[in-house]
C-alpha cells in the first residue's frame, strides 16, 4: 500500500501532489513518525517512502480526517454553525473565535476542540466512526458548556481527497453535518404544537393538499417554517414544520430503512416526495401523526 498522505515539519497534513521532490519535502510518516522522501518520478505512482526503507505504514482514513477536520478549523478560526438552541439566535452564522485549542483535558472529559467566544467556552466534537456517547455527554452537561457534533461519515464514503479543498469547504462551510449535543433543543412541545394549532387564517380545515404544498417557500421567498432536528437509527432526520402544518422529512444521509419508513407513511397519509427539495412531505391532518411517530423515535438524548 503506498502512502500518499505526510506530515509536514510543522504537523501539519499534505499530499503527495503538494510535497516538493525528495527529501526536500521534510516529511514525517503519519502513522509512525519517521523521516520520509517523497518520490514523484516519472514511471510510478507519486508516493512517500521511509528514509529507512522499510515498507509502508498503513494509514487509516478515519485518522486522516480526523486531523484535517481539526487542522481547518483551527486555521480558519471559525467555521458556520447552526443556531444555537434555546438561545435568541435562529438563523446559522460563521462563529469566529478569539482562541481555539485541540485535545484539552479538563478533568475527566477531553473535548476534539475547544474554542473561546467572547470569554465564553465551547466543545467541538469530530465524529467520522467514533461518536459522543451517553457517558461523554453527560459529562459533557455537567460541565454545561455548549457542544456541537460534526459528523464526517458522508466524507469519508465519498472519493473526495483528503486533504482537499474541497473537503475543506464540507467541513467549514456546510451545515447538514453539524448538530448542537447540547443544550438540546426543546423540540418536542413547540413542533407539536405548530402542527396541531395551525390558525383559520392560516390554513382552513378543508383546505386542500396542493393548497397545503403551495406554502412551502421558494428559495427567493422568505422563511416560513420551523426547523428540528430527531436521531433515528443514528440517522439525522431534517424535519420542517411549516406555518400551513405541511411537514417536510428528509434524512441527512441515506438510509434505505428510513427511506422505506418514510415512503409507507407517504402512501398512507397521501403524502408526496419532493425532488426538487428531496423531501417526503406530509400534510394536515396526517402530518401531525407523523410528527407523534418521529418525536417517538427519536434517539436524541434527553436532558
Amino acid at each position: 500500500m503506498t502512502m500518499s498522505v505526510a506530515l509536514d515539519k510543522t504537523n501539519k497534513l499534505i499530499s503527495i501532489e503538494h510535497a516538493e521532490r525528495g527529501l526536500a519535502c521534510d516529511c514525517f510518516c503519519f502513522e509512525c513518525g519517521e523521516p520520509v522522501l517523497a518520490k514523484k518520478g516519472e514511471k510510478n505512482e507519486h508516493h512517500f517512502a521511509h528514509i529507512s526503507n522499510k515498507e509502508s505504514c498503513f494509514i487509516n482514513p478515519e485518522s486522516i480526517l480526523h486531523k484535517f477536520a481539526k487542522q481547518v478549523i483551527i486555521e480558519a478560526n471559525g467555521l458556520l454553525l447552526p443556531a444555537l438552541p434555546n438561545s435568541q439566535e435562529t438563523e446559522a452564522k460563521l462563529w469566529q473565535f478569539s482562541q481555539i485549542t485541540p485535545e484539552v483535558r479538563l478533568g475527566n472529559i477531553q473535548p476534539d476542540l475547544m474554542a473561546i467566544v467572547d470569554k465564553d467556552t465551547y466543545f467541538i466534537e469530530i465524529a467520522v466512526t467514533s461518536f459522543v456517547d451517553e457517558i461523554k455527554l453527560e459529562r459533557i452537561k455537567t460541565f454545561g458548556t455548549p457542544t456541537i457534533e460534526l459528523d464526517l461519515r458522508e466524507l469519508l464514503k465519498s472519493e473526495t481527497a483528503i486533504p482537499s479543498d474541497e473537503a475543506k469547504n464540507f467541513i467549514l462551510n456546510q451545515l447538514e453535518h453539524k448538530r448542537w449535543l447540547y443544550p438540546i433543543a426543546q423540540v418536542q412541545e413547540e413542533a407539536v404544537n405548530i402542527v396541531s394549532t395551525t390558525s383559520a387564517s392560516t390554513i382552513c380545515p378543508n383546505q386542500s393538499i396542493n393548497e397545503q404544498a403551495a406554502t412551502m417557500p421558494s428559495e427567493s421567498s422568505g422563511k416560513s417554517y420551523q426547523s428540528y432536528l430527531f436521531t433515528i437509527h443514528g440517522m439525522w432526520i431534517d424535519v420542517k414544520v411549516f406555518e400551513s402544518g405541511m411537514l417536510a422529512v428528509k434524512s441527512v444521509s441515506y438510509n434505505h430503512e428510513i427511506k422505506e419508513m418514510l415512503k409507507a407513511w407517504s402512501r398512507e397519509g397521501r403524502g408526496r416526495f419532493s425532488d426538487q427539495y428531496k423531501t417526503w412531505n406530509y400534510f394536515k391532518p396526517f402530518s401531525a401523526t407523523v410528527l407523534e411517530r418521529l418525536i417517538a423515535l427519536d434517539e436524541t438524548p434527553k436532558q
